[in-house]
């Protein structure tokens, strides 16, 4: 099927989200931050990136989350001569932390480059039909 980049700080989410999309026959590589998502991007090509918004290290939210990824990939951050954006189908995700802002980070992800935006829990029918709907588009 497809080689999706996953990034999610959160062990659990991670291990399950990877064990949907595989059971969908997807090829999954997870990182748990930007800087290990821009870094595998940078050596490998992935047909589609799931990431989260919001990343804690040792509890404290940091700023190498999802903006940073969606940031990279569609502006390119590569430099010489293969500086370039990346053409690949970004879905951003983030739990609901209580608070009003919560879908206005979702749509700065929108605003910044992500094809979709979903709010965790996502059901795994709805992951799938995201994904099938993105790389059908993509061709």
């Amino acid at each position: 099927m497809a080689k999706i980049l996953l990034m999610e700080d959160d062990q659990d989410q991670a291990e399950l989200l990877a064990l949907i999309l595989m059971r969908e026959g997807h090829e999954v590589t997870v990182t748990c931050d930007a800087t290990s998502a821009i870094e595998r991007i940078g050596r490998e090509h992935f047909d589609l990136v799931v990431s989260d918004l919001f990343v804690r290290q040792k509890g404290v939210l940091v700023s190498d989350g999802g903006l940073r990824l969606i940031g990279y990939v569609r502006n390119g951050a590569r430099t010489g001569p293969e500086a370039t954006a990346f053409d690949v189908p970004i879905i951003a995700m983030s739990g609901v932390m209580g608070g009003p802002t919560d879908s206005h980070f979702l749509k700065m992800a929108e605003g910044a480059g992500a094809n979709r935006r979903l709010e965790k829990p996502v059901s795994a029918s709805h992951l799938s039909d995201v994904i099938s709907e993105l790389l059908a588009l993509k061709g």
